[in-house]
């Protein structure tokens, strides 16, 4: 996976990310993001980045 950002600003505990979850899902090099609140997110071990 490309080197992150930064952590997103909430966590795997409070929202999931995943197929039908309701956020719009965008390809990015090896790894899809999820479109959320006008930013994109990607799981990354225990944590989302902020993409």
């Amino acid at each position: 996976m490309a080197e992150h950002e930064h952590s997103a600003e909430h966590t795997i505990a409070e929202h999931t990310h995943q197929d039908g979850c309701g956020h719009e899902t965008v390809q990015h090099d090896d790894h899809v993001d999820f479109v959320h609140d006008g930013h994109k997110h990607a799981e990354h071990g225990d944590h989302y980045d902020e993409h």
